[in-house]
This record gives structure tokens, C-alpha cells and sequence, in this order.
């Protein structure tokens, strides 16, 4: 009987251990940190969690069932994995574990096929290969923390495996492994959205290599699956939750920020990318000159015939990747989590371009070892304080969401629905019904991602339109972070204060009992209005295509005061600055003839404005209105007669003197 050979034995075990190590370097001081409870460095694991555990009872893609379908998951197929976990009783906090048991089978898998790439290489390339896939200690405090990292990690092997098979398949079996191929550049972009950037040069390297297959129907068979998920995607949000965008995206990017200017938005993405270019592509890396290491393994691929038509997509994948995520508002915290899908491209193109340099001759094999080494070892310098971070950033999320969510879940009696400015660990460990402010746990079809960009009012715009019976009773906040909604809406009751505090949004996070009764029932219509629009409710403005002035104008604000009846009502607004305006479009319901134009705004000095009625492109009616100071404690509402408004009639209303503070419109009619 013929033996098997005894080296792949060894080197998976050598991968293995690899593997194994550097995850107990960073949870075995994390355990000792958090008490003994399974370290969690990152809120944000949770919600995975959260989103497994719905896919485990029938509702994918749900953060929480009860709030129905959300897109606020930025991976769409890790808590699919998580979910049979789920379901066979690792449950709460017991899924922590066994997230970091996939981790480290994951992590060897894409040990074993950067193993495979490496076929024909000298012995010493893959036996370097672990040690310098796993040698950066930021990359790997990703890889430790429970989020999708070392999942999207696993893919990547797999899918450049893949690519590899469709270029060298026999012409009967290629078309169906450049599908293969596609649909696992696919599950990479499921996984991590950014890597988008990466699926189309691979796409683009499949159809270059197809040879006696059409060039076209190889693209679309490599880029297919992709763009076929993202068209689903895009879909159902729009089809479920009114926007096309990911919640992430509507509330994390750049663009999306209604307020900012271009100047503004080029500024925070430049910010970005010279953070992510010191701290996760330099000082993480070794810091100059050994940081460089990594770049010219890189180009050795990039240069030599056989490695460049996986090298090339993965440095352009890196680079893109990178370029995507600066657009993110949040990419220069969080340890920089979201560089991790870019150094793991740079990393196995630095194991292919090793393994290249080290086929070429001694002097080739001294300098393919000798960059690998310096690739390996000088990150090495940042494992004591990146174990450090991860130790006490674990702490955090123990001692305070943790801690939030337990003393929530012994409340009695059993609270209805609890309000956040995150959207982690709370509703997940307490097993309450929760509303995510900052809408990536989203609500049905309300647009609370959009509304938290916009400002705190129109989230409470947001909450205004659900019914009273689901409204949040309770409150788990940073006040620090929303201190006017703490003081308007909430009563203190319980908190919860961590020192050390490194990976929280605050040090204290305040429990209040909530009070919504200064918001209006939600379908009760003034009298005598045939249309209404209340501003800075999104759904509002998006129904009567309101615009506001933009850039630097038009800032969400809200009050509290006195209405006609005497009772403090709630309304949230826009302020529109001296010579500016607001346009909107009257609902086409409305038949044409007189009515009063009626305009809510607060108290303060006196202001100028014109009120303008557009048909078409033509001004129907315009007058101008002084209105005088006005009681601070009260709304104040300005009435002018219009003798003409209709259906798709524009409504103007232009800041004379100035700013306009604009709150409510009604078209009455007796």
C-alpha cells in the first residue's frame, strides 16, 4: 500500500497552530478581562448575532422579527452561518464561541488554499504562508472579534481557487467553472459590500483567459451572480423599506449627508484615507522602510506571468476596497475594522509573489524569504498593544451593553419596546424588543437610517408615525450623543458608567423611561385641511417632493411648545437661511380653487418671508409676509389667502429676511 506523504500532515498542523495561537493571544486576555465571559470587542457582533438568530426562526434578513425585513446587515451571508449554531442551543452568549471556532476553521481554510495557489512553489513558500497571512496584529484583532472578517477571508481563498479552475478547466467544464467562479465573487460581496471593487477585475480576468469561449459570455458568467445580487438587493430594499441603499450605507457614507458641501465631503474622505494609510497601511504593517515589504511581494506578483492574473485583481480589489470605504464616515474608528478586507487581498498577493520570487533561482529564494520574513515579523512589533486594545475594548462591551441588557431583562414588568443609539448587544442578550435610532436594525418601511443623518427630530418624526401601542417605553442611550432627546422626551432611571472607556461611543450609558406625549396620535388630520406636509418627516417630504435648500442649509431642529389648545406638542422642522427657500408640491388629490396657505414656525424676532405658487414655470400667486416677534414658548402660525392652488402646484417659500424656521403646512379650505 502506498503511503501517504507525511509534509501536508505537518503543515496543516503547522497552519493550525498558527491559527490557534493567534487567536488565544487575544482571548485568552480577553477572558481574563471580562470575568470569565467570552470577549467581544466590537458591539457590532451582536447584531450579526441578532441577525442570526431571526434567520434561525424563520426571518431572514430581519434584525428583529417583530420589526420586519432590514438592510441594515452589511453581511448577508455570515449570520446565515451563525444560524444553525443558533438553532442547535448555542444561544445569547454562548454563540460568541463558537463565532471564534469559525473563525479559526475559516482562517485555516484560507491558509490551505493560498496552499494550493502556491502549488509548484518551493516547499518554504507554504510554509511561510501562515505566518504571513496571519502576521499583522490589526488584521487579526478583526479576525478575533466575532465580526464576518475571517468568513469573507475563507471566500477570498476560495473564490481566487476558483478563478484559477476557470483559466486551466478544459474547454467542455469551463463554462460551468467560470460560473462557479462568479457565484463565489458573489458570496465574497455578500460578505463584505467593499469587495465589489474586486469582483470585476477578477470578472474581467476570467473572460481575458476564457480562449475558446466567447469573451462576453465569460464576463457575464464571471460577473453575473453579482451583479444579479445586487439588483436583488437593491430590489428589496426599495420594495420593503422605501430606499434602494443599505441602511449602512444611508447612515455611514459621505454622500449621503445632506448638510455637507463638496469641499466638506472631499475633506472627511481625505481624512480617511491619511488615517487609513498611516495607521493601517504603515504603523500596522511594520511601520518605513518595513512596511514596504508587503508592496514589493505585491508587485512581484503583479510583474510575473503566472501569479498576475490573480495579483492584479487583488491589488486593484485592495486599493478599491480601500477608495470605497473612505467614503465611510466611521472607517477611521472602530480599530480601523473595515481596512481588514484590503490587507487580506495584500496579504495572499504578498504569499503568491513570495512564492514566485522564491522559484527563481538562490537569489531569488533569499529575497522571495527575506521580504516574506519582514512581511511576517515586523507587524509583530503591535501585538502587545493590539491584544491590550482587544482585552479592553471587551471589557467595554461587557461591562456596559452587556451589563445594559441584563438589567433591562430583569425589569418587571417585561418593558414593551427599548429605544438605542446602537443596535448591538442590548436588544440581543436582553431578548427585548428594540428601536435602532440610528435605523440599521431598521423598522418596516420607515427611513430612521435616512432620518439620523437628517437629525434626532426626525427620527422623533419617525416615531410619531408608529402606532402608540409600539412606541419605545424605555430609552438606552449615550446621552452625550443625543442630550436634547434625554431631556424631552425621558426620565432618568437607571445607568450604567465603565472606566477605560476605548471602544464605547460614551463612557455612560443612561436607561430613561420614555414619554411620547407630547407627539400627536399620528392620523389625526387638522380640520379643514385637504393636504398637509410635515416637515422633516421624511415620509412627508418625500410624498410632497420637498426640497430644501442644500448644501449648509436647511439643518433639522425641533420644540416643544404650547399649541392653540394650550397643550405642548412636538414638531420637528428645517431652517432656512436668509435668502434661500423651500419648495413643495401640492398633492394632486387637491382640486383646483381658493384655499389659505397656513405656515407653522416657533418663536423669535421678526422675519421676512415670500410665498410663492408655481404652475409649471409660471408664478400663479405671490405675496410677501412680516411676521412680528413672536412668544419662544409657543407655535405661531402665518396665514396667507391663495386664490388659486391645485394638484402638482408648487409651493415656494423664500427667507426674505432673515431665517426662516419652518415647521408644518397646511392647505385649508372651508
Amino acid at each position: 500500500m502506498k503511503r501517504r506523504p507525511l509534509e501536508p500532515l505537518l503543515w496543516n498542523a503547522w497552519a493550525a497552530l498558527v491559527v490557534i495561537a493567534v487567536g488565544l493571544a487575544f482571548w485568552i486576555p480577553g477572558l481574563l478581562r471580562t470575568g470569565g465571559r467570552f470577549p467581544v470587542p466590537l458591539d457590532d457582533v451582536y447584531i450579526h448575532f441578532a441577525f442570526a438568530r431571526s434567520a434561525a426562526l424563520g426571518h431572514p434578513f430581519a434584525w428583529l422579527p417583530e420589526n420586519g425585513y432590514s438592510s441594515g446587515g452589511t453581511s448577508l451571508t455570515y449570520p446565515l452561518v451563525l444560524a444553525p449554531a443558533w438553532l442547535l442551543g448555542l444561544r445569547g452568549e454562548r454563540l460568541a464561541p463558537f463565532a471564534a471556532v469559525l473563525a479559526c476553521a475559516c482562517l485555516l481554510d484560507l491558509c490551505r488554499s493560498v496552499r494550493a495557489l502556491l502549488e509548484g512553489a518551493p516547499r518554504l513558500a507554504r510554509w511561510i504562508a501562515p505566518p504571513l497571512l496571519l502576521g499583522v496584529p490589526l488584521l487579526d484583532w478583526s479576525y478575533a472579534s466575532g465580526m464576518e472578517t475571517a468568513l469573507y477571508a475563507a471566500i477570498l481563498g476560495r473564490c481566487l481557487l476558483a478563478v484559477r479552475r476557470a483559466g486551466t478547466s478544459p474547454p467542455e467544464r469551463r463554462a460551468s467553472a467560470q460560473l462557479t467562479a462568479g457565484i463565489w465573487a458573489a458570496l465574497l460581496v455578500a460578505t463584505r459590500p467593499e469587495t465589489a471593487a474586486f469582483a470585476g477585475p477578477l470578472a474581467v480576468v476570467v473572460a481575458y483567459e476564457a480562449r475558446s469561449l466567447g469573451a462576453v459570455a465569460s464576463l457575464a458568467r464571471a460577473l453575473g451572480p453579482t451583479a444579479a445580487l445586487l439588483a436583488a438587493q437593491a430590489a428589496a430594499n426599495r420594495l420593503l423599506t422605501s430606499e434602494i441603499g443599505q441602511a449602512g450605507a444611508i447612515r455611514k457614507l459621505v454622500g449621503t449627508n445632506p448638510y455637507l458641501t463638496p469641499i466638506d465631503a472631499a475633506i472627511e474622505v481625505i481624512k480617511n484615507l491619511t488615517a487609513l494609510r498611516a495607521q493601517a497601511f504603515d504603523i500596522a504593517l511594520g511601520g518605513a522602510p518595513w512596511s514596504g515589504a508587503i508592496f514589493l511581494l505585491v508587485l512581484a506578483a503583479i510583474v510575473a506571468k503566472r501569479t498576475r492574473p490573480l495579483a492584479l485583481p487583488l491589488g486593484l480589489g485592495a486599493l478599491g476596497a480601500l477608495l470605497l470605504v473612505s467614503l465611510n464616515t466611521t472607517a477611521r474608528y472602530q480599530n480601523f475594522r473595515y481596512a481588514a478586507p484590503s490587507l487580506a487581498m495584500l496579504l495572499v498577493a504578498a504569499a503568491l509573489g513570495a512564492g514566485e520570487l522564491m522559484r527563481r533561482g538562490r537569489a531569488g529564494l533569499g529575497v522571495g524569504l527575506g521580504l516574506s520574513l519582514v512581511t511576517a515579523i515586523a507587524p509583530g512589533r503591535q501585538f502587545p498593544r493590539q491584544i491590550d486594545h482587544f482585552a479592553r475594548a471587551s471589557a467595554n462591551i461587557e461591562g456596559q451593553q452587556a451589563e445594559v441588557a441584563r438589567r433591562l431583562a430583569r425589569r418587571s414588568p417585561r418593558p414593551r419596546r427599548v429605544f438605542l443609539n446602537d443596535a448591538g448587544a442590548i436588544p440581543y442578550l436582553s431578548g427585548l424588543p428594540a428601536l435602532d435610532g440610528l435605523g440599521l436594525g431598521g423598522y418596516h418601511d420607515l427611513p430612521f437610517a435616512r432620518a439620523s443623518v437628517h437629525g434626532i427630530p426626525a427620527v422623533v418624526e419617525l416615531i410619531e408615525r408608529m402606532p402608540e401601542g409600539e412606541r419605545p417605553d424605555l430609552m438606552a442611550i449615550y446621552p452625550s450623543w443625543w442630550p436634547e432627546l434625554a431631556r424631552s422626551f425621558g426620565r432618568k432611571i437607571d445607568e450604567v458608567r465603565i472606566e477605560d472607556n476605548v471602544i464605547c461611543g460614551a463612557p455612560d450609558k443612561v436607561i430613561y423611561e420614555a414619554d411620547w406625549s407630547s407627539l400627536e396620535a399620528g392620523d389625526k388630520p387638522r380640520a379643514g385641511a385637504v393636504d398637509a406636509i410635515d416637515v422633516a418627516d421624511l415620509v412627508d417630504e418625500r410624498a410632497h417632493g420637498y426640497a430644501f435648500p442644500r448644501p449648509a442649509a436647511g439643518w433639522v431642529i425641533g420644540a416643544i411648545l404650547r399649541d392653540e389648545a394650550g397643550k405642548m406638542r412636538f414638531d420637528a422642522g428645517r431652517i432656512v437661511p436668509e435668502g434661500r427657500a423651500e419648495e413643495l408640491t401640492v398633492a394632486d388629490r387637491i382640486p383646483s380653487g381658493p384655499a389659505t396657505l397656513a405656515l407653522r414656525t416657533d418663536g423669535g424676532g421678526p422675519v421676512a418671508i415670500r410665498v410663492e405658487i408655481l404652475r409649471g414655470d409660471r408664478v400663479i400667486f405671490a405675496r410677501d409676509l412680516e411676521l412680528p416677534a413672536r412668544d419662544e414658548s409657543a407655535w405661531f402660525e402665518a396665514s396667507v389667502a391663495v386664490p388659486d392652488a391645485a394638484g402638482g402646484d408648487r409651493v415656494r417659500v423664500t427667507a426674505v429676511r432673515s431665517a426662516w424656521r419652518s415647521f408644518h403646512a397646511w392647505i385649508l379650505r372651508p
